[in-house]
This record gives C-alpha cells, sequence and structure tokens, in this order.
C-alpha cells in the first residue's frame, strides 16, 4: 500500500526473478500458478514441500527469519557504522511483551544503536501485507495447516496440485486521473463550505469534497470525514448505481437540524450536514449554481455577520475563538483561560 494525495493505491507485487526461477523449473504449469498462488495469499515459499530446495533456500522473506538473526544481521553492519542504523525486526502475530524485549536486550549487548520491530497485525494500513493478513483484518477465516507440514490452501496428492479458491475481494474503485465536477459555495451555520461532486467518464458521481473553516480545526475535520464517508459510499461495489446512493445519501442529510440554522424559506440551512443536502440536491436536479427564488418564499434579507469559530468542547456550537490571547465561547462563555 502507499499513499497518492488521499488515496490509499494497492500494488500486487512479485518477485520477477522468483517467477525466473520458478520457470527454470521442470514443474507442470498447474503446479507452477499454485505456487504463485500460495506465495501471493501467505507471502512465503518455505512451506511448499514439492518447491526445489535451493529456490526455498534463495528466496527468504523477513516472516522466515527469527527475531535474533533480524538482530544479528543489524548488529554485523552496525560494528562499522559511527551512527545509528535500524532494520525492522519483524515478530510473528501474537508475539509476547517477553520476546521484544529480549530482542531490545539482545541489540543492547551487540552494540546496536536503535532498533525497530513491528508485530504482524498490529496496524491496520502497512506498506506490504499478503492476502491471508488481509483477509483476517476483514473477518475472513483463513485455512489452517494439516499438520503434515502441507502449506496451507495448498494440498498435494496424487492428482497433482490443487489451487485453492482466491478470496473474493471488494474494494472500492480506484480513483482515475481526472474528474470532472462542480464546486458549489453553500453557507452554513458553521461558516461557508464549498462543496465538490464530481463524476466519471459515465457522468455517475464519484467522489465528494467539503471544505469549511480553517485548516487543523474541528469544524475543517468534521466536513472532511462528511465528505470521505460519502464518496467511499459512491465507490464501493454495489447494484445500487451511484445516482440512486447519493439520492439516499441526500435523503438521510436533509433536514437535520443543530444548535442554530441560518437563511429563511427555501434557503432556511438547519445545519451543515443539511447544507450538504441541498448541495447534493442542487446538483442531482441539474440546477445552476445561482437559482432564482422559489415561489417568493426566499427573503432577500442581509445575514448578520457573526463570527465563526472552532467546535466549543463544552457546548458543542462553533462559537469557539481565540479572543485577546485566549480560546473562549461566546455562546456558553467556556474559556480555556
Amino acid at each position: 500500500h502507499f499513499k497518492d494525495g488521499d488515496k490509499d493505491v494497492e500494488l500486487v507485487y512479485m518477485s520477477p526473478l522468483f517467477e525466473e526461477a520458478l520457470n527454470r523449473t521442470d514443474l507442470s504449469e498447474e503446479q507452477k500458478a499454485a505456487i504463485k498462488q500460495h506465495v501471493a495469499t501467505y507471502g512465503s515459499c518455505q512451506d511448499i514441500p514439492d518447491l526445489p530446495e535451493h529456490i526455498r533456500h534463495t528466496f527468504v522473506v523477513s516472516s522466515d527469519i527469527t527475531a535474533e538473526e533480524h538482530v544479528r544481521m543489524q548488529a554485523a553492519i552496525q560494528a562499522f557504522v559511527d551512527n545509528s542504523i535500524s532494520k525492522t525486526v519483524n515478530f510473528p502475530e501474537g508475539t509476547l511483551q517477553d520476546d521484544v524485549a529480549k530482542a531490545y536486550m539482545l541489540a543492547w549487548e551487540l552494540g546496536c544503536k536503535g532498533l525497530t520491530v513491528y508485530v504482524t497485525g498490529s496496524r491496520q494500513e502497512v506498506v506490504l501485507e499478503t492476502k491471508a493478513t488481509k483477509s483476517k483484518k476483514t473477518g475472513e477465516m483463513e485455512p489452517s495447516t494439516n499438520g503434515t507440514g502441507t502449506a496451507k490452501g495448498y494440498t498435494n496428492g496424487a492428482g497433482g496440485h490443487e489451487q485453492a479458491a482466491d478470496d473474493l475481494t471488494f474494494t472500492k474503485r480506484p480513483r482515475p486521473h481526472l474528474l470532472q465536477g462542480s464546486t458549489y459555495r453553500k453557507d452554513t451555520p458553521l461558516g461557508t463550505a464549498y462543496i465538490t461532486v464530481n463524476s466519471d467518464e459515465e457522468g455517475e458521481p464519484f467522489e465528494v469534497f467539503v471544505n469549511i473553516g480553517k485548516a487543523g480545526s474541528d469544524v475543517s475535520a468534521v466536513s472532511e470525514a462528511i465528505g470521505r464517508l460519502i464518496s467511499l459510499v459512491l465507490r464501493m461495489p454495489s447494484a445500487l448505481p451511484p445516482t440512486e446512493r447519493l439520492r439516499w445519501i441526500m435523503d438521510e442529510m436533509a433536514g437535520i437540524g443543530g444548535g442554530r440554522s441560518l437563511g429563511f424559506g427555501a434557503n432556511r440551512v438547519r445545519s451543515l450536514p443539511d447544507g450538504v443536502a441541498q448541495v447534493i440536491a442542487e446538483h442531482l436536479s441539474e440546477l445552476p449554481p445561482h437559482r432564482e427564488a422559489i415561489a417568493g418564499e426566499q427573503l432577500a434579507l442581509p445575514l448578520a455577520e457573526r463570527p465563526i469559530g472552532d467546535l466549543c468542547p463544552e457546548c458543542g456550537e462553533a462559537a469557539f475563538l481565540n479572543i485577546e490571547g485566549c480560546r473562549k465561547c461566546y455562546v456558553c462563555g467556556y474559556s480555556e483561560c
């Protein structure tokens, strides 16, 4: 996995040298395909009995090496380097604190100046992961070993190798390089929001961005979360078309009330989610961004200027301002000073 802006990109990789070595063996094409599938699923080739021994000894991955071997490998280089160096010591899932402590003590005894450890499954997002660890995070059961040394999901019988069925994984649609969309300006009780709705090449809504408040504020974080959740719903696989999904989202968010509202008549905005729902309705109906008053219900009255602050930790209003060097809420009076 790697980050491209705010997107999580997944790349499937297998060592070309391993494939080259596998192709030089006298194994059948079905056997080679089964071995590749096993390696892609579990990340190691050590427990495949029919793989030639010289290949297994050559292609050793970090999970095949013990913690002590990891530490001694680092110590062998550290002895000739004045600065602190570090490599990751990979621990299997279920490792105890005592095991990690022993690795640190060994590193100190061997003269290492620093150490990095990683326990499999301890983080939600990792740079490298196998299909097996990924399926565990999604709650799927992993096939167990048969106790005979045969690889997980890999059987060896008279009929040759039988490849386990690949787990069906449902992931969100990748974002294209270029998308077309519209950005709407919407006044809400929390401030002026800029809401962007982008569509794919088929004209279906693909993602939504909600930008309001200063960067780093709670208001900005909440608005970004709303946009991300809407985008996730639009990009996940579903029998429901994205346009219909966006309409359902609009229905759920419309009318949500907050501590105060803004505007009158048809232009009344009860909260930030209600304002987002109104923009979605405008986008779905293909109305121009500056629509006219509806049946005279809109009153062309100037709105009173009211400072928009961060969310108050006491009352929850967007009225937490930095006034005279002290952060205060002008609604409930809460102060950090």
